[in-house]
């Protein structure tokens, strides 16, 4: 599936409201009115892909935080006991309640906007939260080109300017503030692609702050530049709303929108609030999904296809020559090249392949032995406690864990951990009894793996059988009455 497809999608369920809404209420604008239903069916289709897994995203907007945390903005926190710290420091630590209350947000206001409820409110906070997005995605883009902070700051002002346009009270104020935004948007643009003001190196992916958005979580990945655009086509969506919100019509009465506000609103919350503190994703898109073959997903399905080209100067004449890789197995072209000097390799990406799916799980034990193939080649069952990191670890958790691990070493079933090594491992072991080995991985693959800490998942053979929250272990009656065979 692609950006393409959702949109496509999105225009299907939009159709089919605005129908509707039009048969029965006829609507004073029929395309306003589309506009209305497909920016709301998209902000709750972007909501439920991210809600079934709210702690995805909060990992992806600590992501986001850190690679902004490079820039000089700081701010002076009493929590944080007078120090001058980094906003985005600051955010990344606040990763988690900042997701939460986003998704429920583009939830809520989604269906809001749908049924018309506040229109000039709604409205304003989708814009705001579009903005927002669009700040987050469009730096990670453009920071490819490496772009100053000349432009970081300029695009924040124009960003803030333009974030102002519902708020204001007349509709002539109204279209002189989005011209004149708009207008020194492109201007700041247009600079920055023609005299190197603002981009100061070409496009370079190795750039990429954040490689992919996860704008709809483990659902979809994007590209830094597919989400950007994808969120300029919401914008102008989204502007046409801001620009028309009175003529966005209400479905129901008063009594029963704001009912349907308070009812969903609360929902949304607990929504998230469940997929975070109390189980795990509902839906899980990851490829440690129950049923996913771990080996095979470490596997690259098809190369992909690059076009190499070398780029030499001639000493004396100081031109430069471009040669494809091709050609650098001739010989007369290595014998021309043999008295140039080099300059620099340009690649460029004709077919991306298909990569493996997990690329950067790493298994090892204190020697830093590889474990992979004895962990995950493994024919019988396997538990495997997950703990990103001890310090963080609900540790009233590992008396249960304890308590199985000796069940487990009875019944000759393979039970271990996999942390993150810090230095302090032993002293956990020791601390709360954990009578069976720890092994170390990187921490970005373990929070991938479950979104519990610690949580345990039951392997065999390299493929995913169940998976457990902590809050949800099972006994190893149930295990072995359900997996090992007895009765």
């Amino acid at each position: 599936m692609t950006v393409y497809t959702i949109f496509g999608i999105v225009a299907v369920a939009a159709f089919v409201l605005a129908l509707i809404r039009f048969i029965f209420h006829r609507p004073p604008n029929v395309l306003i009115t589309f506009v209305q239903d497909f920016v709301g069916s998209f902000f709750i289709f972007s909501g439920f892909v991210k809600a079934v897994d709210p702690l995805g995203t909060s990992y992806k907007m600590r992501e986001y935080f850190e690679a902004f945390s490079g820039e000089k903005i700081y701010f002076l926190s009493a929590a944080l006991n007078g120090k001058l710290t980094s906003l985005w420091d600051f955010c990344a630590n606040l990763s988690t309640p900042v997701a939460i209350i986003m998704i429920a947000a583009e939830l809520f206001f989604g269906l809001m906007l749908i049924i018309g409820w506040k229109p000039k409110l709604t409205v304003g906070v989708i814009w705001l939260l579009t903005l927002f997005f669009t700040f987050l995605t469009g730096y990670t883009y453009l920071s490819a080109y490496t772009i100053t902070h000349k432009f970081i700051f300029i695009s924040a002002v124009v960003m803030f300017v333009i974030a102002c346009v519902p708020f204001v009270p007349t509709q002539k104020r109204k279209n002189n503030l989005v011209f004149f935004s708009l207008g020194l948007l492109l201007l700041v643009f247009l600079i920055g692609k023609f005299t190197g003001i603002f981009f100061t190196q070409p496009f370079n992916n190795s750039n990429l702050k954040v490689t992919d958005c996860g704008c709809f979580g483990d659902f979809i990945k994007l590209k830094p530049w597919e989400t950007f655009y994808k969120d300029c086509v919401l914008d102008v969506l989204i502007l046409i709303l801001v620009m028309n919100a009175k003529i966005v019509r209400p479905v129901f009465s008063n009594l029963i929108l704001n009912g349907l506000a308070g009812v969903f609103g609360v929902a949304s919350v607990i929504f998230c609030l469940n997929g975070v503190y109390l189980n795990e994703p509902m839906l899980d898109f990851r490829p440690y999904a129950i049923g996913q073959d771990i080996n095979d997903n470490m596997k690259e399905k098809a190369r992909p296809v690059i076009k190499m080209t070398y780029v030499y100067r001639d000493k004396k004449t100081k031109l430069t020559k471009e040669y494809p890789s091709t050609a650098l197995s001739d010989t007369n072209v290595m014998k021309e090249i043999s008295s140039m000097e080099y300059v620099s390799r340009r690649d460029e990406v004709l077919d991306e392949g298909k990569p493996a799916k997990i690329s950067n799980l790493f298994l090892q034990d204190d020697g830093g032995n590889n474990l992979n193939d004895s962990i995950l080649r493994y024919p019988g069952y396997s538990l495997m406690v997950i703990s990103y990191n001890l310090s963080k670890a609900h540790t009233d958790a590992f008396k249960q864990l304890d308590e199985l691990a000796a069940a487990c070493d009875k019944a000759h079933i393979k039970f271990f951990a996999i942390t993150v090594n810090d230095g302090k491992v032993d002293e956990f072991r020791h601390k709360y009894n954990a009578a069976f080995p720890f092994y170390d991985a990187d921490e970005t693959p373990l929070k991938t793996m479950i979104r519990s800490n610690p949580g345990l998942i039951l392997l065999k053979n390299g493929v995913v059988i169940n998976k457990w929250h902590y809050r949800h272990l099972p006994k190893f009656e149930e295990l072995n009455r359900e997996y090992f065979g007895g009765k």
